[in-house]
């Protein structure tokens, strides 16, 4: 198998996988890696084509992205006390095997007994995002959003835009358990650190 194989290879088998991502915009990324591998194979066999189809779909995919990036989202975080939980319920039931994938122990009636706020995307229901206060800390039950929605935008709308909000209510810190690497990478990316006072957890200082 020579090279120019190798990449042909190498690009369908991105694109098969761009094809299994629920977040829209990772579909577009790794999408966009396989089309380049696809074209730049179409360019080495001289398989025109092959290149110039593969090409268009790279400056499409270059085009969703930049738009997907560039584009101003309305959040809001709103009190379930606000909502109710039988609309809550109805969420939970809905994506309730995603959400026990990253929080496997956490359950209806726990999320309803703490400070559980729904999260707002240009007023569409995308999340929940639940805390216990423990005086100056509190301490993170539940944080999801749903699949199609996991660009990282929502994260830092609730640990960065409003920290605020949170320090206003005394809270100096939020603190996680490690739980699934995939959430742990999701909070570092948020800017949870390792803290020495608090060995098993993930610690992010307001």
């Amino acid at each position: 198998m020579n090279l120019a194989e190798l990449i042909g290879y190498a690009g369908s088998v991105i694109i098969l996988v761009s094809l299994l991502m629920k977040s829209l915009l990772k579909l577009r990324w790794i999408n966009l890696a396989g089309s380049i591998l696809f074209s730049l194979y179409g360019l080495m066999i001289k398989a025109w084509p092959v290149f110039g189809i593969n090409a268009v779909i790279v400056c499409i995919d270059a085009w969703f992205i930049f738009q997907m990036i560039r584009r101003w989202d309305y959040f809001d975080l709103v009190p379930l006390s606000e909502i109710g939980t039988a609309y809550f319920r109805k969420f939970f039931l809905y994506y309730e095997n995603d959400i026990r994938s990253f929080f496997p122990d956490v359950v209806f009636d726990s999320l309803t007994g703490s400070e559980t706020y729904i999260l707002f995307r240009n007023m569409a229901p995308v999340g929940f995002f639940a805390l216990r206060f423990e005086g100056e800390e509190a301490r993170v039950v539940g944080d999801y959003v749903a699949p199609e929605y996991r660009d990282f935008k929502t994260g830092k709308f609730v640990y960065d835009v409003k920290r605020m909000y949170f320090k206003e209510k005394g809270i100096k810190r939020f603190v996680a358990d490690f739980g699934k690497d995939i959430h742990s990478k999701y909070l570092i990316r948020n800017g949870f650190r390792t803290d020495d006072g608090y060995p098993d957890l993930l610690v992010k200082h307001l």
